[in-house]
């Protein structure tokens, strides 16, 4: 991928430079025809022109060519190996639609709930408020996100989401830009109080903004001052939203693709080793292999055998023995399997990783 992404900015400069190359071009020829009136001369001038534009675009043309045989090169996978035989049809298409939603398509989710045979969840009235306060932010409009907020303290509060801080903030910042001093300075007394257990270090430091009101942009200040400041806190409007509601921060759809698209080409290559080397793999829901996703994808711990270095799964869970040591229960049952008939307290298995001995009937289920 980081191959693709390189040359794919190679390719843009390129397709840059080649189009401002052949708008001169044009310009010209233009100039010349409006110069000469000629019909045999505008010919001569079109010809040139034309050859011309094509001789620039040649190169750009190879390189459009190469660039997609590298993308052919690189997701040139066979997936018909792995793929699943269980239809998750419905599954996958509740996910869309809930996708839609998220993302405030409300027009594409009603058409394709009506061609999917769906009928649209109740949520849907939830989601058109949600990007109805989200597009308001975004035209700088706070005043009905921060109500919702404050309407939601308690359980914002309980769930450590700094949102209405965020937005009190966000709103006394705007004041100061506008020149409105004497409201953002009440607006502060107003609001700031009720944060300064959690957030005093920072309204401190924003009280400070006053002696640079006259002049923010040559102040220690400026940065705060920034468009994507307001992108920000959107995005951390919806995920409030989204998690008052139960749901994750991120679309389930956006996860499950972006997850898949790190992982298939790592399975498709152990899966085309196995072929090769006439093996195959046993544990049908887990990978074979660990694929590193980053934090945002993880959603909770994964627990590994120490004894046979399994992920731990629904059917395989982890369990723990008297001595507080824990393995997975297959492990388990082959230690437990492994007791000599006669030893030493009969049906008891040493742990392997202590003295202490144990009972497979004492072993408690450990859930992470």
């Amino acid at each position: 991928m980081d191959s693709l992404i390189r040359n794919s900015d190679k390719l843009a400069k390129h397709h840059a430079g080649a189009s401002q190359k052949s708008l001169n071009s044009l310009a010209q020829l233009i100039s010349t025809l409006e110069q000469h009136t000629d019909p045999a001369q505008q010919q001569h001038a079109i010809a040139a022109t034309t050859k011309q534009i094509t001789e620039q675009l040649k190169d750009l043309y190879t390189n459009i060519s190469k660039y997609g045989k590298l993308v052919e090169k690189t997701f040139k996978l066979d997936l018909t190996s792995i793929g699943s035989t269980f239809d998750h049809s419905s599954v996958l298409n509740e996910s869309i639609l809930l996708h839609f939603l998220r993302e405030g398509d409300f027009a594409t989710a009603q058409v394709f709930a009506r061609e999917a045979q769906l009928e649209l969840p109740s949520v849907r009235g939830q989601f058109e408020e949600m990007y109805q306060r989200v597009e308001e932010i975004r035209r700088h409009e706070l005043t009905r996100a921060i109500e919702w907020a404050v309407d939601h303290h308690d359980r914002l509060d309980s769930l450590g989401i700094p949102l209405e801080f965020s937005l009190h903030r966000l709103r006394f910042l705007q004041l100061i830009e506008e020149g409105q001093v004497t409201e953002a300075l009440a607006h502060a007394r107003e609001w700031f109080p009720r944060f300064s257990a959690q957030s005093m270090a920072e309204i401190e430091h924003l009280m400070g903004i006053f002696i640079y009101s006259r002049r923010l942009p040559s102040s220690p200040y400026s940065p705060l001052f920034t468009e994507q400041r307001w992108e920000d806190i959107a995005h951390m409007f919806a995920s409030a939203f989204c998690t008052l509601l139960g749901l994750s921060s991120m679309s389930p759809l956006t996860t499950a693709v972006g997850a898949g698209a790190r992982a298939l080409p790592i399975v498709c290559k152990v899966s085309s080793l196995l072929r090769e080397k006439r093996l195959e793999w046993s544990q049908q829901n887990e990978l074979p292999v660990e694929v590193p996703v980053p934090d945002e994808m993880r959603f909770h711990s994964v627990f590994a055998c120490p004894v046979s270095k399994e992920q731990a799964t629904e059917d395989n869970p982890p369990m723990m023995m008297p001595c507080g040591h824990v393995v997975c229960q297959v492990s388990l049952e082959k230690l437990a399997k492994g007791v000599r008939p006669g030893s030493i307290a009969s049906g008891r298995f040493k742990c392997p990783y202590c003295p202490g001995l144990s009972v497979l009937s004492d072993a408690k289920r450990v859930y992470f």
